[in-house]
């Protein structure tokens, strides 16, 4: 087995494929991974994303094939849930204090709140990768990103590079494959210790995602936040639920899934994530609670 672990994203990645003789794969995977967390980052100073989050309303961007592909994806999983996911979130996130990147844990104090509106459809896509900005909204592809960086670079290794088999875990979302030889063994880490597993899966292809509400909090003022937003009111979920992992052949399904997971409740879950996807598996876990497995369709991947 060939193996490349390298940090980016605020994450490490680990890529695992079947021995090939094609020897450049971990140069280019790698280069595309820097480029998406350089590109597409709403930290960024004039980059792509920048540039796009930066029109005046009317204006018109025509952006790269893959970010303007990603924005289309996520845009349209926007539409599918009724805006409860969100890529158009970046205003409502620093007025919550998530203005820097991690890892940080406080703010001072409370910011001076004054609630962006949350303007239906704010970007229009239009052909030759043009997007228009028609409302005072600004992106945040955040996690969405990530499992869209980790699919893509996943469908060229496998078509590619190793078509046997073959994983790439960013921080624990995860796409792996396999022509049939390999059945990999998936850990479900403890949300309060990343060392520590508390349940398993076995898949031999298919796509894993996990949101957790502890990492990425922090403090503003008394009040205590975290990153996973309800897209269509912009405030901070109010959940019992701490960790919801995702299992299924998708991993943008799968990002966009777990996220659900904080928002609405256990029937509504099963409800969208059989409207994203035909089959899936959940492991919640709330808070003083034992996690669970929940299983949507007859077979998951």
């Amino acid at each position: 087995m060939d193996t490349l672990t390298l940090q980016v994203m605020n994450t490490e990645f680990y890529l695992a494929i079947a021995k090939s003789n094609k020897t450049n794969w971990k140069e280019k995977a790698e280069k595309w991974l820097r480029y998406v967390a350089q590109e597409w980052s709403r930290f960024g100073t004039n980059n792509e994303l920048w540039q796009l989050n930066n029109l005046e309303i009317g204006q018109t961007l025509q952006l790269s094939d893959d970010l303007y592909d990603c924005l289309v994806q996520a845009n349209d999983y926007y539409l599918r849930t009724n805006g409860l996911f969100s890529p158009y979130l970046k205003l409502q996130l620093e007025q919550h204090g998530y203005n820097q990147s991690f890892p940080f844990t406080s703010i001072e104090k409370e910011a001076m709140y004054n609630q962006s509106i949350i303007a239906g459809n704010p970007f229009r896509f239009l052909s030759n990768q043009q997007v228009m900005k028609i409302a005072q909204q600004e992106i945040d592809l955040g996690g969405f990103a990530k499992g869209y960086a980790i699919e893509k670079l996943a469908q060229w290794l496998e078509a590619e590079i190793a078509p046997e088999y073959g994983l790439i875990d960013g921080g624990g979302d995860m796409k792996m494959w396999s022509s049939g030889e390999k059945i990999w063994t998936i850990g479900v880490a403890d949300p309060y210790d990343v060392d520590k597993e508390i349940s398993s899966i076995k898949m031999a292809s298919g796509a894993i995602a996990t949101s957790n509400r502890i990492y990425r909090s922090w403090t503003q003022g008394e009040n205590r936040k975290h990153h996973l937003l309800n897209g269509q009111t912009g405030n901070v979920a109010i959940t019992d639920v701490i960790q919801a992992t995702v299992v299924t052949s998708s991993l943008c399904d799968a990002e966009v899934g777990a996220k659900l997971c904080f928002l609405v409740d256990e029937t509504k879950q099963q409800q969208w994530l059989e409207a994203i996807c035909d089959r899936s598996a959940r492991f919640i876990v709330k808070e003083n609670q034992a996690g669970y497995w929940a299983m949507t369709g007859e077979k998951v991947c």
